[in-house]
């Protein structure tokens, strides 16, 4: 089984890719097997869409080839947010974040130290509620299977102004909290993953 937290410094993890679906807000959360892989749920950054991608449980992540962005959006526990592709309690990575990397951007009030007990084993590190995944998709002129993984946090402004409580979809609704100070710029994890396509079918023929 794979296992990622952010228990080092900028060692995050995810999975995606995808093809698209049907709506605008998620109504799926969790990772599900699928042979020797985990399928999970995303948003193409473009159009918002709910989408769905698979990562190979041992995929190599050694790659000198172009990649795509894949942004990892994390939400404080106190977020009203619905459903996320991600919680501590159904994604067996990034569970928590790096006190480390929390206390290097001055987000300890957004998102305190802590510790939880999930079907993955205890945690300790920054709390989190869940996390979303941004990425390009093929049709929307990514070609690029192989993604590098960026982290993205909410400000103490977020928690302010309410923009916490509001769910990023887009890659224009991200730019858009970056600029206004509401995220944090993205963090470069130095991981590049390969992840591709699949279908819905496949997502909810294992949920």
């Amino acid at each position: 089984m794979r296992r990622y937290i952010l228990a080092l410094p900028l060692a995050v993890v995810l999975v995606l890719m995808a093809t698209p679906l049907m709506t605008l807000a998620s109504s799926f959360s969790g990772q599900v097997a699928f042979g020797q892989a985990q399928v999970e749920p995303a948003y193409d950054g473009v159009t918002g869409q709910e989408v769905f991608v698979l990562l190979p449980d041992h995929a190599s992540t050694q790659s000198t080839v172009t990649w795509s962005p894949l942004y990892l959006v994390m939400y404080p526990t106190n977020s009203t947010t619905g459903t996320l592709d991600c919680t501590p309690n159904n994604c067996d990575h990034v569970n928590v974040l790096d006190p480390a990397l929390v206390a290097s951007l001055g987000l300890g009030s957004v998102y305190p130290t802590g510790s939880i007990s999930t079907k993955y084993g205890p945690f300790t590190g920054g709390l989190v509620k869940g996390h979303d995944h941004l990425i390009g998709v093929d049709a929307k002129g990514d070609e690029h299977v192989t993604k590098h993984v960026f982290l993205v946090m909410f400000t103490p402004q977020a928690v302010a102004d309410g923009a916490i409580n509001r769910e990023i979809t887009t890659l224009d609704a991200l730019n858009a909290a970056m600029s206004n100070g509401d995220l944090t710029a993205a963090v470069d994890t130095g991981l590049i993953i390969h992840a591709s396509v699949v279908s819905s079918a496949t997502y909810l023929s294992r949920n």
